[in-house]
């Protein structure tokens, strides 16, 4: 079946883009703005070399103007189609802050459209110093923190944007993995541009106000006089009509579009609490009313019926799958995401995936993989849920241990193991990993207690780091129990991983599974070959940012992977830089 890209993905991917065109130019504009800190000639000359070329030609032009649009159309639709308002706090300033800065930027828009494009006046930096220098000191104090307060509303909306956009693609995707591997250095942009800018605008307003002071001095005319001057040098008299119309229009009327909004917000909220609702039947006889267009698998939760699924309902993966199995109209057609999906798996016609069915009719549905092991076997919302998530995995595996403990009685083998266990487990919680499961005389520990994935790639490499250290003094205590050292070989890798409950009966427990998890095993495989104690990948080092200058990476070729992958070996763990 040849699948074509669905509305909702294309909408979706309009807004990604207009959004992408949107930020690129508010990040110029913002350094722009810095540079005002210096000299305002010289940001003037920034933006007419720089600034301009970029965005002030045909094809710029439609890029703007086109995304700005296209944003604001579908912003507002995506809020006028709401159906509860039950949101995280990330998305309720996603909302609020662009529709409050809206009743600002609208007019400096229209102000610089009706200058440049119509009048064919020049914005420059002087011009908007020396009107803001005309102004009452109250209109100005309040000047000051509207363009303040327009500036974070729009950054902090772009920075979310982005933000979740190459996390979802650095973890899901492994595209932009640098964005990742440096948060500091991104958290440290996001910071440094907003008030760079503001430092700039305020730096410009100054500079302007004693230029005025020493130039109309010098040409024996007031203050004013010399502002207008240069006001009417960019702006032609004619502009100025028009230009003062501007604010009392969008004061007017942008508050009557903003309300009118949230009128039909409530009145569609109220609507799907209230009205327009279907019911989902289940194979045991449980029903649940929802609001039509909310999906099975949010129907499921709801109603406390156990249903699978692993990816926490984002159409990742196929484990809340349902057959359909009577409705009472025709089924919204499956999205091209979730065709793919289904079709990957080889699934009957009548098979749909929970989170992505949005009935508008009463159903009849049966959940098709086992909900067993849900929030009453293994006491965890992570058996239903699951996440996909950047996690790092250490492997840590004794070398020919049975040939050592062949001539131990059970006993004495089971106290070294567990003096092993002992050592390497204290060392890996202590640094904020957990013991995922012992594998014979091998161990699996998981590393995803911070947020931050660099957090977690430096704990896994000071625990190999320590475990090495510890490994040598065990030795010491037991020289006298084996003619030679204990060996062993750790490999680390990190990537997306599935993690979640996963088991049976009274055997669940929380791990992670994954590609990723296959690789960092075969690193630990790979120590027996460089004859090293741990190989670790160069992906976790750079995101550990240990110093690996005076090193050179292998490129290994890992069984199941295509692409080689980049490692480093250290013949003693101890010595990795941490």
């Amino acid at each position: 079946m040849v699948v074509s890209e669905d509305f909702s993905t294309i909408i979706r991917k309009i807004r990604i883009f207009s959004g992408a065109i949107l930020f690129a130019y508010v990040i110029m504009h913002l350094l722009n703005h810095s540079i005002n800190v210096f000299s305002i000639d010289l940001a003037d000359a920034v933006r007419s070399s720089y600034f301009h070329p970029v965005w002030q030609n045909p094809v710029g032009l439609v890029l703007l103007y086109g995304s700005f649009v296209a944003h604001m159309i579908l912003g507002f639709s995506s809020i006028l189609t709401r159906k509860s308002f039950k949101m995280k706090v990330r998305d309720w300033i996603q909302i609020i802050f662009p529709v409050l800065a809206l009743l600002f930027l609208l007019q400096h828009i229209a102000v610089s459209f009706i200058i440049t494009k119509i009048y064919g006046g020049e914005e420059t930096y002087s011009l908007f110093f020396a009107a803001m220098n005309t102004e009452t000191s109250s209109d100005l104090i309040v000047g000051a923190i509207l363009f303040s307060l327009m500036t974070i509303f729009i950054w902090v909306h772009g920075v979310i944007g982005i933000d979740s956009y190459l996390k979802q693609q650095a973890v899901h995707h492994n595209k932009f993995t640098f964005y990742m591997r440096y948060p500091s250095l991104f958290r440290f942009i996001y910071w440094i541009v907003p008030v760079g800018a503001v430092l700039g605008w305020l730096s410009g307003l100054r500079n302007m106000s004693f230029i005025a002071q020493i130039q109309s001095f010098e040409m024996n005319m007031p203050i004013p006089n010399y502002l207008g001057s240069i006001i009417f040098k960019f702006i032609p008299q004619e502009a100025f009509p028009v230009i003062m119309q501007v604010e009392p229009l969008v004061m007017k009327y942008y508050p009557l579009v903003v309300l009118f909004v949230i009128l039909v917000c409530i009145f569609n909220v109220v609507r799907a609490r209230f009205f327009g609702r279907i019911i989902v039947s289940y194979p045991g006889g449980e029903t649940v009313s929802i609001p039509k267009g909310t999906s099975v698998l949010e129907a499921s939760r709801k109603g406390k019926i156990p249903h699978q699924s692993v990816c926490g309902g984002r159409g990742r993966c196929t484990t809340c799958r349902v057959k359909v199995t009577a409705n009472d109209g025709t089924l919204t057609a499956p999205s091209a995401h979730e065709i793919k999906a289904i079709e990957r798996v080889g699934l009957d016609d009548n098979v749909r995936l929970a989170c992505q069915l949005r009935p508008t009719n009463n159903i009849s549905v049966q959940p098709l993989l086992n909900p067993e092991n849900t929030l009453e076997t293994v006491r965890s919302a992570r058996a239903l849920t699951g996440k996909e998530q950047e996690t790092v995995v250490l492997f840590v595996d004794l070398r020919d241990f049975t040939k050592l403990s062949e001539k131990k009685l059970p006993y004495d083998v089971v106290y070294i193991l567990n003096k092993y266990y002992a050592v390497c487990g204290e060392i890996i919680e202590k640094n904020g990993g957990r013991l995922d499961k012992f594998i014979g005389d091998g161990i699996m520990a998981i590393f995803d207690a911070s947020s931050d994935s660099n957090v977690n790639s430096k704990n896994a490499l000071v625990s190999a780091n320590a475990i090495s250290k510890s490994m040598k003094t065990l030795n010491s205590e037991m020289k006298t129990d084996f003619s030679e050292d204990m060996r062993f070989g750790m490999g680390i890798h990190a990537g997306s991983m599935i993690v979640g409950m996963m088991g049976y009966g009274k055997t669940v427990t929380e791990t992670a599974v994954g590609d990723n998890v296959n690789i960092a095993a075969r690193l630990e495989e790979l120590t027996k070959t460089y004859k090293c104690e741990l190989v670790v990948s160069k992906y976790v080092a750079d995101k550990a940012n240990i110093d690996t200058k005076k090193m050179k990476p292998k490129t290994v070729d890992i069984r199941g992977r295509k692409e080689l992958l980049e490692v480093f070996t250290f013949e003693k763990a101890a010595d990795v830089p941490v």
